[in-house]
């Protein structure tokens, strides 16, 4: 009895095994049979339906019209991913098999006619566009969300804190395009809008925005780059349209200007000049002046030691530029810089500059404006950047200005330094405003002043940079009632950069402001004296 229910077993078994040895859907083809998954598959998809046996009877030879067979359900099925080619020639060759099957081939065939008609027509039209360039042309979008929050302290008695946030999304639009080897155009279409202010095409003009719109629409940079001009020998390249300029180390210029600019090189020395619109980088403009403005640069390298110098000329024309309390119609500016590598870890820079006005010009002679109000302003900047190892760098900066002297045009996304361009004073709300301590709007020009600066950096990960700045303003002469247009203070400000992936960023900044109570012209201000103050900012950029 046990051996016969043993024999049982064994038998269940042996099927077992047969049947998973053969679990496709025909009894005779073996799963470790070379073709096994090719003949699966095609019995899955509908094409192969074996014998009325169950088999598939794989060394059998296949008539004409089983063929025929196959090829119809190829048809039936769309293709099923067959080559167009190859199914075409099938159809021509089983022709009469197919015609007995119901399947109409003439219909077929000018079907797979126009199906390549439409290929290649495709293939002609990509072939135009690369001719073209247009394959050339790359676009790619950038959105930075910043929020930003305000806090105003040590308010007189009565006067509620001060504080204002405002959460601002930037979109650009980036067009790349390299027409040829020599050609190429950048485009970037900018929309600047401040949240719970701005509706669409609606704008709360001058509310809690610096661009004087909550939605600011506009052309942010657009210009085209021609290479070798005239085969090289006189312009290596030639720019035009609007674009960033950066004059020196970015004391006076940093900014995007409309206009043209032509470089040369020439034995390590390099050669520029630009002709400028400068009506959307200058304050009280008027009317389009045209290329008003003239820059030309030079500068040359050595081993351990590169310097330049740049010659700025703005004409009058009908534009004019306010400055620290005077108005002039023209500008002459000059300006020295100098870098070089002090040791293996350690390099500097330094700049100097002066600004005057352009006693050749019209309306200056016209006014008199040397005997009425004649001015002269002066600024000079260094830094040292020491790179202490993998891990850390310190950098020092040291700049004075004079009271007279004007930054032409600063971007703050450039830097995050407190004192990196300098506002008109009495004009609050271009670079720098803060509030007084009876709540009324004092601006801080940052002129006739001594502006010191240390930034500790510290590289946690990859991913992870972190700088410490400590900035301390001193006025270079204390007079009573803002005489000297600005106010002794020293910033801090923490400033952590986390690349969250290879298109995602988030910068987290956080700055307080605080003056100094023994200031002359601070005390002498008294209720309009500006406040301490504290910041806040988080911007989270996003590349696609």
């Amino acid at each position: 009895m046990k051996k016969g229910l043993l024999l049982v077993v064994v038998m269940v078994f042996m099927v077992t095994a047969i049947s998973a040895a053969f679990a496709g859907p025909f009894s005779d083809v073996p799963k470790k049979h070379w073709a096994y998954e090719a003949v699966n598959s095609l019995a899955a998809k509908g094409l192969l339906e074996g014998y009325a046996d169950g088999k598939f009877k794989g060394s059998k030879a296949m008539t004409r019209y089983e063929m025929a067979l196959l090829t119809a359900r190829l048809i039936d099925k769309k293709f099923g991913g067959a080559d167009l080619e190859t199914l075409q020639k099938l159809t021509i060759e089983f022709a009469d098999e197919l015609a007995l099957l119901g399947v109409k081939v003439q219909a077929l065939e000018e079907e797979v006619k126009v199906i390549r008609n439409d290929v290649d027509t495709l293939k002609t039209d990509v072939d135009t566009l690369k001719k073209s360039g247009f394959n050339k042309f790359r676009v790619t979008l950038e959105d930075r969300i910043r929020f930003e929050d305000n806090k105003y302290k040590d308010l007189n008695a009565g006067v509620a804190d001060l504080g204002n946030s405002r959460f601002v999304n930037r979109l650009r639009m980036n067009i790349k395009g390299q027409v040829d080897d020599n050609v190429s155009t950048f485009l970037s279409l900018q929309d600047s809008t401040v949240h719970g202010f701005a509706t669409q095409n609606n704008p709360n003009t001058g509310f809690n925005n610096d661009t004087a719109a909550d939605t600011n629409r506009d052309l942010f940079l657009g210009y085209i780059d021609v290479r070798n001009f005239g085969g090289g020998r006189l312009i290596d390249n030639f720019r035009a349209g609007r674009f960033t300029l950066t004059i020196g180390k970015g004391l006076v210029l940093d900014n995007e200007v409309d206009g043209l600019l032509i470089k040369k090189a020439h034995k390590n020395t390099n050669f520029a000049f630009a002709a400028l619109d400068t009506r959307n980088n200058f304050a009280a403009r008027s009317n389009n002046d045209g290329l008003d403005a003239k820059l030309f640069t030079v500068d040359h390298a050595w081993k351990q030691v590169a310097a330049g110098a740049y010659y700025f000329t703005k004409s009058s024309a009908y534009d004019r530029i306010s400055g620290t309390g005077n108005a002039y119609s023209a500008l002459d500016m000059y300006g020295l810089t100098l870098d070089g590598k002090m040791g293996k870890h350690v390099v500097a820079f330094a700049e100097f500059l002066e600004q005057k006005p352009a006693e050749d010009d019209e309306l200056y002679v016209i006014n008199n404006i040397d005997a009425a109000n004649d001015w002269k302003g002066q600024a000079m900047k260094f830094g040292v950047e020491w790179t202490i190892n993998n891990r850390w760098d310190l950098t020092g900066l040291y700049q004075e200005r004079q009271k007279d002297f004007l930054v032409l045009g600063v971007n703050d996304d450039y830097s995050d330094s407190a004192y990196y361009g300098n506002g008109v004073y009495a004009n609050c709300g271009i670079f720098n405003c803060t509030f007084g301590k009876n709540g009324a709007a004092v601006a801080d020009s940052f002129n006739n002043s001594k502006i010191a600066g240390v930034i500790l950096g510290y590289k946690a990960t990859d991913k992870l940079h972190m700088d410490v700045w400590y900035e301390d303003l001193k006025a270079k002469t204390e007079n009573a009632v803002g005489a000297s247009g600005n106010f002794d203070q020293n910033t801090v400000q923490l400033v952590g950069t986390y690349q969250y992936r290879e298109n995602t960023a988030f910068k987290l900044r956080y700055r307080t402001t605080k003056y100094k109570d023994d200031d002359a012209d601070y005390t002498a201000l008294g209720v309009g004296a500006p406040v301490d103050n504290d910041q806040v900012r988080l911007d989270l950029n996003v590349k696609f």
